[in-house]
């Protein structure tokens, strides 16, 4: 009985892992789909110009970035994602870019 216990443990354990894996997966595919409505939004221009600053530095192009940016500012402003936050993380990006321009005119 106690290998049957163990069993049902196991069982639970990976059920449990697998559900948290998938979340995560269907979060990270949602905040591409925002950054990419976002890029779309502001004709974010194709290149790695803004992984700097919208990123980590480790992103290849700027919409790896955004999505970075997407990801992180989601849970700055505790916002779920999903197409409500569009708004918001839209006017937030616009003054994280008018702040970029900013130091970069002085």
């Amino acid at each position: 009985m106690k290998n049957l216990d163990n069993v049902v443990m196991a069982h639970t354990g990976i059920e449990r892992t697998l559900h948290v894996t998938m979340a995560g997966k269907n979060r990270r595919r949602v905040e591409r789909r925002l950054a990419e409505s976002l890029a779309a939004a502001t004709n974010l221009a194709k290149g790695d110009a803004l992984v700097m600053w919208l990123g980590t530095g480790h992103e290849a192009t700027n919409l790896e970035a955004l999505a970075t940016w997407v990801s992180n500012t989601l849970k700055q402003l505790n916002l779920d994602a999903n197409r409500q936050a569009i708004p918001h993380l839209l006017a937030e990006l616009e003054r994280t870019l008018w702040a970029w321009e900013d130091q970069a005119w002085q």
